[in-house]
């Protein structure tokens, strides 16, 4: 385009200046003159944003719009024929530009100049639609690599998910095949002396058996309904008491590889127990230091019908002493498998001693398999979408060399800042277990924004003109609007999974007393989520290298985090940091 316009003004300035020394009769001297200097204008201006264009398809990046596209050096390789090309032309075509608009109309030199342009303007033109070529060719290769990725991606989902459905109809034949299986011992292992005739005892044990069977099966068909593994753990609960004496159901899951570990997910109980889900959930130990070990090798459960005479003789582990602390008399053990792989234990327990039976681990062998499926199917899910977004993050993290480990780091001091805060009264009924594991899990997420921050503002050495910094600020915004529609999405499966995330992303920039962006609130008005991710972020900022800074000391970062006590963040918070600060430093010198 700007080659055809140099061509078609510097045609129109040879005519201007034709009509001047011919004095033409139909417009006046002034007239012409005045064109003369708007067409000169216009070549200087064409050959002005040539030249840029130019000199950035030479340095391997174009700025569009503002934003600045970087070349990678495959392509610059394609290029390099055609703008070698580019190069000779160019040199002599803007030489001769400037030779039009200073040298007399009329002389050798405007006439050598003109001449060049008229001449030369097709091959110019030529070469710039070749590189428009190589770059249409690479943007097409691009794309198709990326479709097949989207598909493959597909592919891979709907096989995960014939697999899943394959495996819920397996355990449902399971549980068909354990309830003939054992059906025929009905009455065997009872005790009749007690005035019952056999014929009533069988058959009140038959229809025992049949009610807790078709409840096993209606557990089976709802597993389908529930997008909550909590859900699908509440129901139950509310439903298996009446035939199985329990008080507290838990759930320990094993670490995917060896060495294998074993740790406290889940829990729920009633007022008896007050605390002990809290007190157990994120408990991690290895498995080869429990009994545990023994009940995944022989895939057997185990009954304890009296805890404190078990323990009597035995060295007892801290989580079995938390255990009984909390009022609970006995328990059984089952292990639990998905796809013949064990995944961990699920532990129904009750604060009477002596209440379980051979016949209630009958029962549980039907349900195990379908607590092991509904784990299986809700926490893939919620895994997949989740480490879909955090992938964004990460890469998001992975166009700043210098930020290394941040994210790991700054969850991590995230969740000792939390743990702190705890021992505060106003804060201890807020972070729970859940609410802080969430935190670590959402907190990588603050910066997932800044993915739409073009590289020449996000990496810039030096300080941010303010247009830049404005720019720079719409990451909290476009981050949140990332997460809203992954929640979306989501919350159509009845469920919600990044409620926290948004509230991370959105208001991390926020400052205690309401000089912050993106809305300037202030306080309490922040959520606490936020707020105890914005001193981790910037603690950590302070100490590691960034692309306008060195790390600072820890004298230096921490003389500035007390001087935003109150300004900029939280002062419980920076009170909670400082407390904790030896297991901070631990962090950052593990990822140094």
């Amino acid at each position: 385009m700007l080659t055809q316009s140099i061509s078609k003004n510097a045609s129109r300035l040879s005519v201007i200046n034709s009509a001047l020394q011919a004095g033409d009769s139909i417009q006046t001297a002034d007239t012409l003159m005045e064109k003369q200097l708007l067409i000169a204008e216009s070549l200087r201006s064409d050959a002005s944003q040539y030249q840029s264009v130019y000199e950035d398809l030479f340095s391997g990046e174009i700025t569009i719009n503002g934003d600045v596209i970087s070349i990678d050096s495959g392509l610059l390789n394609s290029l390099s024929p055609e703008m070698q090309s580019v190069a000779v032309d160019w040199e002599v075509f803007r030489t001769s530009i400037q030779t039009l608009t200073e040298s007399e109309a009329g002389s050798t030199e405007f006439r050598n100049a003109l001449i060049y342009i008229n001449e030369h303007n097709e091959s110019l033109l030529k070469h710039s639609e070749s590189i428009l070529d190589v770059f249409e060719n690479a943007m097409i290769k691009r794309y198709e690599f990326n479709r097949n990725i989207v598909l493959l991606l597909i592919g891979l989902i709907v096989a995960i998910g014939s697999v899943l459905m394959y495996q819920m109809y397996a355990d449902l034949f399971k549980a068909l095949n354990v309830f003939y299986r054992h059906i025929d011992k009905l009455g065997l292992d009872h005790d009749h002396a007690h005035g019952t005739s056999a014929g009533k005892y069988i058959a009140d044990e038959v229809e025992s058996m049949f009610v807790g069977f078709t409840e096993t099966l209606e557990l089976t068909e709802k597993i389908n309904t529930f997008d909550s593994f909590t859900d699908s753990l509440n129901y139950i609960y509310k439903s298996f008491s009446h035939f199985l004496p329990y008080s507290y159901i838990g759930i320990a899951l094993l670490s995917d590889s060896a060495p294998f570990s074993v740790t406290a997910s889940y829990g729920i109980s009633e007022n008896r127990h007050n605390g002990l889900a809290e007190s157990l959930i994120g408990y991690n130990i290895a498995l080869s230091e429990t009994s545990l070990e023994q009940i995944m090798i022989s895939k057997e459960p185990r009954i304890i019908n009296d805890l404190e005479a078990y323990f009597n003789n035995k060295k007892i582990k801290s989580y079995s002493q938390i255990v009984m602390d909390h009022g609970i008399q006995a328990s059984i053990t089952m292990p639990l498998e998905a796809n013949g792989k064990p995944i961990g234990f699920i532990f129904f327990s009750s604060d009477r001693k002596n209440v379980y039976q051979k016949r209630h681990i009958e029962y549980l062998k039907i349900l195990s398999n379908t607590i092991a499926l509904s784990f299986q199917k809700n926490i893939f899910v919620d895994d997949l979408v989740y480490s879909s977004v955090l992938a964004l993050a990460k890469l998001s993290e992975a166009r700043d060399e210098d930020t290394g480990d941040h994210l790991v780091r700054m969850s991590r001091y995230v969740e000792v800042i939390a743990n702190q805060l705890k021992s505060n009264d106003l804060y201890k009924d807020i972070l729970t277990r859940e609410y802080i594991t969430d935190l670590v899990k959402f907190s990588p997420m603050h910066d997932i924004g800044k993915v739409g921050i073009p590289d020449g503002i996000l990496l810039k050495p030096g300080k941010l003109t303010y247009e830049e910094f404005e720019i720079m600020k719409t990451h909290t915004q476009y981050g949140a609007n990332v997460l809203v529609e992954a929640e979306n999405n989501i919350k159509r499966r009845g469920r919600s999974l990044f409620s926290m995330g948004i509230e991370i992303a959105m208001n991390h920039h926020e400052k205690y007393d309401g000089t912050g962006y993106p809305q300037g609130i202030k306080g309490d008005q922040i959520p606490l989520c936020a707020r105890i991710v914005t001193v981790a972020d910037v603690f950590d900022a302070l100490l590691s290298k960034r692309p306008y800074k060195e790390p600072f000391p820890l004298d230096k970062t921490l003389a500035i985090i007390e001087e935003g006590r109150g300004k900029h963040f939280d002062p419980d918070i920076v009170d909670a940091l400082f407390d904790a600060l030896d297991e901070l430093q631990s962090i950052k010198v593990e990822y140094m």
